[in-house]
């Protein structure tokens, strides 16, 4: 589960806590943040099953090889856009999903692309519900509370760290989407950057941050940001499936998002930020979300999951 947070992070998080929950018996959890990477090959063979979580495509590569020796089933969870590497981290991705028992991704454009590799390749959303809200620290809550009062629309936003896609593009978009934002009168924009490398980014070529921009740095839960935001914006040049989109419609609030990838039905799509009128838009289309469906969709993860082990363990 690697820090700062992000999107694998909390799935890994949340599904752990929901198969404990339900008293599902899986064995062991193996942080690869935290323990010896190169101990994993001695655990591996221990299981029928192993669920590999991670970015990295050359260790994905690595375990498929592994597993089709030993031999074990392994089941691999691509954690973004498939397919959004370069060429060298693609072919590694390819062949990893090629060997792998069981190919998990986050939207349509990944399956139609993954499912050439193996036909055992299925859609499974990351999202799982927060089972609980962790209270923000007083200054930062007193901080936004004081941003409401001041601000007509408080939008927010997220990075769990600075990275540039293939092309060289902030893959969070936070420098065009704060450009937007200073030209958009009466609002002000959360920007949660649990790393606080974003912040450091920012002032590095634009010197002291605006009034209206507020970066929340540190450990923190996005999802009591949301609660207090008007709006959630994903302004992203890739994506897998966000979490913080569902966390958001689950909150019913409106959510803006890049067209890189499939979104859920709710969201305003759009595909360059300076391009949308985002006060006109929020005003304009009161969404009637609907949470529950949303709710309900994230628990199937977990059952699905539970469903997909099984059937492995049988096979």
């Amino acid at each position: 589960m690697p820090l700062p947070i992000g999107g694998v992070r909390i799935h890994v998080r949340r599904l752990i806590a929901d198969l404990s929950k339900r008293k599902y018996p899986f064995f062991h959890f193996y942080n690869l943040e935290k323990e010896s990477i190169w101990k994993i090959f001695l655990k591996v063979p221990q299981y029928k099953v192993v669920h590999l979580h991670t970015s990295n495509a050359y260790f994905q590569l690595i375990l498929a090889i592994y597993c089709l020796l030993i031999p074990g089933k392994l089941i691999i969870t691509y954690h973004g856009n498939w397919g959004r590497h370069g060429i060298f981290k693609n072919f590694a991705a390819q062949l990893s999903a090629l060997f792998a028992f069981y190919i998990l991704v986050l939207n349509d454009e990944s399956l139609k692309k993954v499912i050439k590799w193996n036909k055992n390749s299925l859609l499974v959303s990351a999202f799982i519900p927060p089972h609980e809200s962790i209270p923000l620290n007083s200054n930062v809550l007193q901080k936004i509370l004081n941003y409401q009062k001041k601000y007509k629309y408080l939008f927010c936003t997220n990075a769990s760290n600075l990275t540039f896609d293939k092309n060289g593009k902030e893959i969070y978009g936070i420098s065009s989407l704060i450009a937007k934002i200073l030209k958009t009168s009466h609002t002000a924009l959360l920007v949660s950057d649990p790393s606080g490398t974003y912040k450091k980014y920012i002032e590095s070529y634009s010197g002291k941050l605006p009034e209206n921009i507020f970066f929340i740095t540190g450990i923190h839960d996005f999802y009591s940001v949301l609660k207090l935001s008007d709006a959630f914006i994903r302004n992203t040049t890739t994506d897998g499936d966000s979490i913080s989109i569902h966390e958001a419609i689950l909150c019913n609030i409106p959510v803006f998002a890049t067209d890189c990838v499939s979104r859920p039905n709710e969201c305003m799509i759009f595909k360059d930020i300076s391009a949308i009128d985002l006060v006109e838009e929020l005003e304009r289309k009161k969404l009637n979300y609907k949470g529950e469906t949303v709710l309900q969709n994230g628990l199937e993860t977990v059952g699905k999951l539970i469903l997909l082990y099984n059937q492995c363990l049988l096979h």
